[in-house]
C-alpha cells in the first residue's frame, strides 16, 4: 500500500518500509507490504458445510481478512443447507472454495456482537478491561467469567 504521509517518518526505517518513485506524480511514496495472516477466523450468521458464508448486515472487514489469509476458519451461528446458496447465489458473502474449515458455534461472537442476533456484552467487556491492568485481577476474572462458566 502506498502512503505519502509517511515520507518523513521514522517508521519507514524502523519497520523496513521502502520508498519508491511515485508513479502518478513527482517525488517519492512509501510502500508497505501486504499483511498475509496464516489464518483468518471469522464468525458469521450462516454458512453451509462447504463454507459458503452469509453475513446479515455489515460485513466490516471480515471479507477482506478472509481474502488476505492463507487459510480460513469460519464459525457460524447456524449451518444451513447448500440449497439456500444455490437458490440465491448473491447470498454468499464469501465462497466456500476459499474456506478451509467450518464449525457451528451458536453464540460464538460473544462477548462481542453478532449483528441482528445479539448485542455485545458491555458488562463483560468493561470487567475485562478493568481486570486486564493487573495480573491477579485478570486471573480472577478469567477463572470467574471464562473457565468456570456453565
Amino acid at each position: 500500500m502506498p502512503l505519502k504521509g509517511l515520507l518523513d517518518s521514522d517508521l519507514v526505517e524502523a519497520q523496513g518500509f521502502r520508498k519508491v518513485a511515485d508513479p502518478y506524480g513527482s517525488g517519492e511514496v512509501v510502500v508497505i507490504p501486504a499483511i498475509v495472516p496464516d489464518w483468518a477466523v471469522v464468525h458469521v450468521h450462516e454458512c453451509d458445510s462447504a463454507g459458503n458464508t452469509f453475513i446479515a448486515g455489515s460485513r466490516y472487514d471480515d471479507v477482506l481478512l478472509m481474502r488476505a489469509a492463507r487459510k480460513v476458519l469460519v464459525t457460524c451461528e447456524k449451518i444451513v443447507q447448500t440449497q439456500k446458496f444455490v437458490e440465491s447465489p448473491r447470498r454468499a458473502d464469501f465462497p466456500g472454495f476459499s474456506v478451509d474449515a467450518v464449525v457451528e458455534v451458536p453464540g460464538g461472537a460473544r462477548p462481542t456482537s453478532c449483528g441482528q442476533l445479539y448485542p455485545y456484552d458491555r458488562e463483560f467487556l468493561t470487567g475485562y478491561l478493568q481486570a486486564a491492568t493487573d495480573d491477579d485481577r485478570y486471573q480472577t476474572f478469567l477463572t470467574t467469567h471464562v473457565y468456570d462458566r456453565d
